[in-house]
């Protein structure tokens, strides 16, 4: 008997990879719910295995029919100025959820809203962005619902990723931006580090929490974590760019550019350029005994220019 998967956000560069992984596999029945239908690229109708639903997820009641039929739910859409977008609508779709029905949620989060303890941080429902609160709020709102027992939360660190085949993350995006200005880049740097996972780390880690009990209710999604110097210097000898010196950028640094040029910085960008540390107790592909050759930044490197990215 089919497994039957219920999944938002699968236009995403995250869902593009784990549509990789499931649609291939024949004990999956997948519905995936689908705004922009023009974004994917992949041909769903390929697969016998595959329903498209042409919706929004606010009209996620509209369909609470078919949701209750399902066995699990795996939600990846996000909405990045909204915080509606992020919050209502996603309770509402828990809400239509049977706990004796659904076995598995997996409900994607963002670290962002994390301490170093892996414990949520009061200035992210106080200063974030519409986006980082609504995360912030349905975290606290979790436990309250009938199907918490069956939810997965999963906080993806700097997700990096995409190809031809695959949506760039937004990260990547931003690292393909890079290159064209390491020649200056290369000799600053910023007193901060952070953690980074490939989407198709990401993607194979879903497959498993479905098929295996998760070792944790909470799950932060990242490798070895990187301070911006490093990585900044790897990018550069990955592009043949040496660097003879870094000036550090400090935040005052920041402010006083931000005043001179009339830009007025938010409160959440304050919080996270003191903060700037962002290390957390994580779990990458290894941790669930999955082969991964994209754990550093030379390797997602590699992989951008094997994929004719960069």
């Amino acid at each position: 008997m089919k497994k039957r998967v219920f999944i938002t956000g699968i236009s995403g560069c995250v869902g593009h990879y784990l549509f990789d992984e499931l649609a291939n596999d024949p004990q999956y029945e997948l519905n995936l719910l689908v705004r922009h239908p023009e974004k994917l690229r992949f041909n769903y109708q390929a697969y016998q295995n595959v329903s498209l639903i042409y919706d929004d997820l606010k009209n996620v009641k509209e369909h609470a029919d078919l949701i209750r039929q399902m066995d699990s739910v795996i939600h990846l859409a996000a909405e990045w100025g909204s915080y509606a977008g992020n919050y209502d609508y996603t309770l509402g779709l828990f809400d239509l959820l049977d706990p004796q029905q659904c076995q598995k949620v997996i409900y994607f989060s963002t670290a962002s809203i994390l301490g170093p303890d892996n414990l949520p941080v009061r200035e992210a429902g106080r200063l974030g962005t519409p986006y980082v609160r609504a995360k912030y709020d349905v975290y606290r709102k979790l436990p309250e619902l009938k199907i918490y027992p069956r939810i997965t939360t999963l906080f993806p660190t700097w997700v990096l990723g995409g190809d031809i085949h695959h949506p760039y993350s937004h990260a990547s995006e931003g690292m393909l931006a890079l290159r064209n200005w390491l020649w200056l880049i290369r000799f600053f740097t910023v007193d901060a580090t952070f953690h980074f996972i490939h989407a198709r780390d990401i993607a194979r880690i879903v497959k498993y929490l479905l098929e295996n009990d998760a070792p944790d209710k909470d799950l932060v999604l990242g490798n070895t974590p990187l301070s911006a110097s490093r990585f900044l210097k790897e990018a550069c000898a990955f592009f043949s760019q040496r660097v003879y010196f870094q000036v550090p950028i400090t935040p005052r640094l920041v402010k006083a550019l931000a005043f001179l040029t009339g830009r007025r910085l938010q409160s959440w960008d304050l919080y996270c350029f003191e903060r700037r540390h962002f290390i957390h107790q994580t779990v990458n592909a290894g941790s669930f005994g999955l082969d991964s050759e994209l754990q550093s930044i030379e390797q997602v490197l590699s992989d951008l220019v094997r994929t004719k990215a960069v």
